[in-house]
């Protein structure tokens, strides 16, 4: 338990910096250029980290359902409309939709996958998200009442949703393959679709990338995506999606976290909704540590 909680924590830290590394990345290049070389460089090194799995695992027809679901809906299409409607809506907006996640991965675990939805884990999925919204608000939650819903806002969402179903997918197809091969295989997947989609809309000149795009991209591709899925998935395997789900309230803490230290001013909002954050991440894992360690011992 302490191992996944470890997992899925290094996981979102490293997806909140990655929002400040992709904002590097597309102030160099088109959003569907820079999706190509985050996964080239990912799925290198998720090949070269998980290279003896791979050697030793013997490919099935089946599977690869599962590995083609992934990849192409929780992998390339989240990619594909979360940038997209970062083109036609604000950052506050998309901040409040993506905040939906762990309580969408809760329903959609129930409706789907016939998990039960404990009353603990529902409470601290809500107080996470007001967190969320207290965060995305600065601390003044009747400024969202503000806000204009425009068609970038439904990308978002559909990014949300797919986000939302990633870790069940996780749950239910990786039972029968082992994470390294299973995350090497789905992100292979996603690379080729950028490789396929990126050259019709981009023109490639990576001779002319600045140096502090390739910095990014390299911490991108290999830390933020390899590395960070596969620790993200074996966790997903030991906790479950529904659990798993609860620890993306983190990202848009950590992502605060990296503006301060990159110059951002913090202030009480940021501590107030930090605390509502983590208190929600702890109600739906105390309950399962007492369970663990005093009841099943």
């Amino acid at each position: 338990m302490m191992r996944a909680s470890f997992y899925l924590i290094f996981s979102t830290l490293m997806w909140g910096l990655n929002f400040h590394l992709l904002k590097i990345m597309l102030s160099s290049v088109h959003f569907l250029e820079a999706g190509f070389w985050r996964y080239f460089l990912g799925t290198l090194a998720l090949g070269l980290l998980g290279h003896r799995s791979l050697n030793s695992f013997k490919w099935k027809i089946p599977q690869l359902k599962g590995i083609a679901i992934v990849g192409v809906l929780g992998l390339f299409s989240f990619n594909l409309f979360l940038f997209m409607g970062m083109q036609y809506t604000n950052p506050i907006n998309a901040s409040l939709i993506m905040s939906l996640n762990p309580l969408a991965t809760l329903l959609l675990a129930y409706f789907f996958s016939n998990s039960v939805i404990k009353y603990y884990q529902l409470l601290g999925g809500v107080i996470g998200i007001f967190g969320v919204i207290f965060l995305i608000s600065k601390g003044d939650v009747f400024h969202l009442q503000a806000l204009q819903f425009s068609k970038g806002d439904t990308y978002i969402f559909i990014a949300m949703l797919l986000s939302s179903c990633y870790p069940i997918w996780i749950k239910k197809y990786v039972s029968n393959i082992s994470s390294p091969v299973f995350t090497f295989a789905s992100h292979l997947i996603c690379f080729i679709a950028f490789m396929i989609v990126s050259p019709l809309f981009s023109h490639f000149q990576p001779f002319n990338y600045s140096i502090r795009f390739w910095q990014a991209t390299l911490l991108f591709g290999i830390f933020g995506t390899a590395i960070t899925y596969d620790k993200w998935n074996k966790a997903v395997l030991i906790i479950g999606a529904e659990n798993a789900a609860v620890y993306m309230n983190l990202i848009p803490l950590f992502t605060t976290i990296f503006a301060v230290v990159l110059g951002a001013e913090i202030y009480t909002y940021h501590y107030i909704s930090g605390g509502l954050i983590l208190t929600g991440l702890l109600i739906t894992q105390i309950p399962m540590l007492i369970q663990r360690y005093f009841f099943n011992h």
